[in-house]
């Protein structure tokens, strides 16, 4: 049913109704706040998401060397090490956006919401949560907490991540080094995009 089949039954009754709808905020707008405005256009195009979309380009990955290392790629379902075709997928729901980055047929996904004022991105049991300092050139993650199925960590055992975005000419262009304590680099991927 839509609103229309009840308001001949609304007419008949002694209130007073309204229809209003607020426009959506897309979720990196919301976390960042004004600051938002001077990021490069590409790097808000690419956050601007609302509904679905998608971004294709060229990424490079490259894995760490040790055991450790190969055996947390392979539970994340990291890809491949190599320079790769990459697209990424964008599905915004209720204010929480899944990435899915496509590396060659490589994919894995984390979903992005909002607690507070930071960007909080869940892979699996783990969520971490981000301050997005940003500017002219672009934005950065910087890591201020995670957690294991809700239980805080401390944050000296955390990922060392601190992945940044900007613009070179009309493409998007991001850098994620990720490391362990006691392992060291993990995977490191970087690229460039364009929303499609």
């Amino acid at each position: 049913m839509t609103l229309d089949d009840f308001n001949p039954h609304f007419d008949r009754l002694a209130i007073f109704r309204a229809v209003e709808s607020w426009p959506y905020v897309p979720l990196y707008r919301r976390v960042i706040g004004p600051a938002y405005t001077v990021m490069p256009k590409p790097v808000r195009d690419m956050h601007d998401i609302v509904g679905d979309a998608g971004a294709c380009g060229r990424g490079k990955v490259q894995r760490g060397g040790s055991p450790l290392a190969r055996l947390v790629c392979a539970v994340m379902r990291f890809p491949p090490e190599g320079e790769h075709d990459l697209h990424v997928s964008f599905v915004e729901r209720n204010g929480v956006e899944r990435w899915t980055r496509d590396f060659a047929g490589h994919a894995f996904t984390s979903e992005l919401g909002q607690r507070g004022d930071r960007l909080v991105e869940r892979f699996g049991p783990m969520r971490f949560s981000f301050d997005l300092p940003s500017n002219a050139s672009g934005l950065t993650m910087v890591m201020r907490g995670w957690s294991i199925l809700g239980v805080p960590m401390p944050l000296w055992l955390a990922p060392r991540s601190e992945a940044r975005e900007w613009a070179e000419g009309e493409d998007f262009c991001f850098d994620v080094p990720i490391a362990l304590p006691g392992i060291g680099t993990v995977v490191h991927y970087s690229g460039r995009l364009r929303r499609i």
